[in-house]
C-alpha cells in the first residue's frame, strides 16, 4: 500500500495519544470530568503566590501548544491544532495551609482541583497552591491529552530551568508524522495484539469493583516513604524479585493487597486483569519529546489461585513480562493503535470493552520510576517531595501508582468516591506496607 500524504508541520496524534482520547471520553461520560492527573511539588516554607502566578503565565505564553485542541486533517488523521496566538491566562487558585494541619487534610484540599472539569477544550493545565504554616504545595493539574506523567514533571522542570536562566529549547521536537504508511506491518501487529488479548481475557469477566452510582470524584491516599524505608523496599524487591524487577514486585504487592478486599466482599468471579503503562525513554529523550504520551502497555493476568500466594503471584507476573517483552507486545500495541485513529472515541470506547465482556480492567497500575524533575528547588524553595494524584480511567475507576521522588518512594491509591469504605482503604494501605516490608 502507498503512503498517504500529510503535513510535515503538524503534530499528528499517535495511536497511544488517540487511546488516551478514548479513555478521556469514557471517563467524562461516567464521572463528568476527564482523564486527568495532578503533579504536586511539596516545598519547605511559604511561597509568594503572586510571583509564581506571574512566572507561570510568562512561561506558558511561550508555549501555545498547551492551549491546542484535537482536530482532523483532510487525510482523517487526528492532529493537535495549535493556536497562533494565545491571549488567555492560566487558571491559578490559592488556599491556606494552617500550621499543624494534617497531610490528609492537605490531600482533601488538593482533591478539589483534580476533580474540577477544565473550562473549555483549550484549557489543559491549571494550578492550585496551598501555602502557610511553613510549608507549601504547588499542584499542576494536567490533561493526559497533553502530557503523560513524566512529561508533566519535565514541563515543570523546564519552567524551573528557565526561571534559573539555564534552559535552551532548541532541541525540542514539536511535530509528529502521520504514520500513514507500512500498513501491513500495522495490520500484522494488530493481529498479534488481538490474539494476546483474547488469550488474556479468557472466558470469564475480569474481577472488578462495581462502579458507584452518580457522577463521583476521585479520592486519594498517599504513602510517602523516607530514604531509609525506600532503600529497604528496594532491597526487599531485589531479594524477592531480582535485579531491575521492582515493577513486578510492586504490582504483585498491589494485587495481593486488593485481593484481600475482593475476598472480604465475596467477589469471587473471574481473574484479575491489569494494564501497566511503561515509559522506557532516557532523560535526554524526555526533554526532546516533552508533550503528549510516550508510553505503551503490558497487560497482566493474575489468576485468583495465585492472588493470596505472593511468591506464586510474583513468579507469574515476571514470566508474563518476559513473554510480552520477547513477543514485542508493547511495541505491537503502539503499532496497532495507529489503525484505531480513524474511529471516533465514542465508538472505540465500546469496542475496547468487547475483549473483557464489558469491562476494561480490574484496576490500573503504574510505576513511573525516577522523577524527571531534576532541580532540588522550585523558585527558590527547597523541595521536600514530589507526588502524583492521577484520576484513573473509568472503568475501572481504581488504581495504584508507584513513583519515585529523589530519595522518596510514593505510593498513591486512587479510587472513585464510594468505591471503597474507609476500613477497606486502611486495609489496602496496611497490606501494601506489610508486603513491601516496612510495617
Amino acid at each position: 500500500m502507498i503512503a498517504l500524504p500529510y503535513s510535515r508541520n503538524k503534530r499528528y496524534l499517535t495511536g497511544i495519544d488517540w487511546l488516551v482520547h478514548v479513555l478521556n471520553h469514557m471517563t467524562i461520560k461516567e464521572t463528568g470530568v476527564g482523564f486527568m492527573s495532578q503533579v504536586v511539588i511539596e516545598v519547605a516554607g511559604d511561597v509568594n503566590t503572586f510571583e509564581i502566578g506571574n512566572a507561570l503565565n510568562t512561561f506558558i505564553k511561550k508555549h501555545p501548544i498547551v492551549n491546542g485542541y484535537f482536530s482532523r486533517d483532510i487525510n482523517l488523521a487526528p492532529y493537535w491544532k495549535i493556536p497562533p496566538v494565545e491571549k488567555s491566562e492560566i487558571s491559578l487558585d490559592t488556599m491556606t495551609v494552617k500550621e499543624g494541619e494534617s497531610f490528609d487534610v492537605v490531600i482533601k484540599s488538593l482533591e478539589k482541583g483534580i476533580n474540577t472539569l477544565f473550562k473549555n477544550k483549550r484549557e489543559h493545565i491549571t494550578f492550585h497552591i496551598l501555602t502557610g504554616g511553613g510549608r507549601s504545595y504547588i499542584a499542576m493539574t494536567f490533561d493526559h491529552l497533553l502530557f503523560d506523567a513524566r512529561n508533566a514533571e519535565a514541563f515543570l522542570n523546564m519552567f524551573q530551568k528557565e526561571w534559573d536562566g539555564r534552559e535552551n529549547f532548541g532541541n525540542m521536537v514539536f511535530t509528529e508524522p502521520a504514520h500513514l504508511s507500512r500498513w501491513m506491518d500495522k495490520f500484522k501487529a494488530g493481529q498479534r495484539v488481538n490474539r494476546a488479548f483474547i488469550k488474556i481475557a479468557g472466558k470469564a469477566t475480569p474481577r472488578v469493583f462495581p462502579l458507584p452510582s452518580g457522577k463521583k470524584g476521585f479520592k486519594f491516599r498517599v504513602l510517602s516513604f523516607g530514604r531509609k524505608e525506600t532503600e529497604a523496599i528496594a532491597e526487599n524487591a531485589f531479594n524477592e524479585a531480582g535485579y531491575l524487577m521492582f515493577m513486578p514486585y510492586a504490582l504483585a504487592a498491589s494485587v495481593y493487597a486488593l485481593h484481600e478486599i475482593f475476598t472480604g466482599r465475596g467477589i469471587s468471579s473471574g481473574d484479575y486483569v491489569i494494564p501497566v503503562s511503561i515509559d522506557t525513554r532516557k532523560q535526554e529523550e524526555i526533554t526532546k519529546q516533552l508533550f503528549f504520551n510516550h508510553v505503551s502497555f503490558f497487560i497482566f493476568k493474575a489468576e485468583t489461585s495465585d492472588a493470596s500466594n505472593f511468591q506464586g503471584l510474583l513468579k507469574s507476573i515476571k514470566e508474563q513480562m518476559y513473554t510480552q517483552v520477547k513477543s514485542n507486545l508493547p511495541e505491537d500495541i503502539c503499532k496497532a493503535s495507529l489503525l484505531m485513529r480513524i474511529a471516533p472515541a465514542s465508538l472505540l470506547s465500546r469496542l475496547l470493552k468487547l475483549y473483557f465482556k464489558g469491562e476494561i480492567a480490574s484496576f490500573c497500575f503504574s510505576y513511573v520510576g525516577k522523577t524527571a524533575y531534576s532541580s532540588p528547588y522550585f523558585m527558590g524553595n527547597k523541595i521536600t517531595n514530589i507526588f502524583h494524584m492521577p484520576r484513573i480511567p473509568v472503568p475501572p475507576g481504581i488504581g495504584i501508582f508507584f513513583q519515585q521522588s529523589n530519595e522518596k518512594l510514593n505510593v498513591i491509591l486512587s479510587y472513585l468516591d464510594g468505591m471503597l469504605s474507609k476500613d477497606e482503604e486502611e486495609i489496602i494501605l496496611t497490606s501494601l506496607k506489610s508486603r513491601l516490608g516496612v510495617e
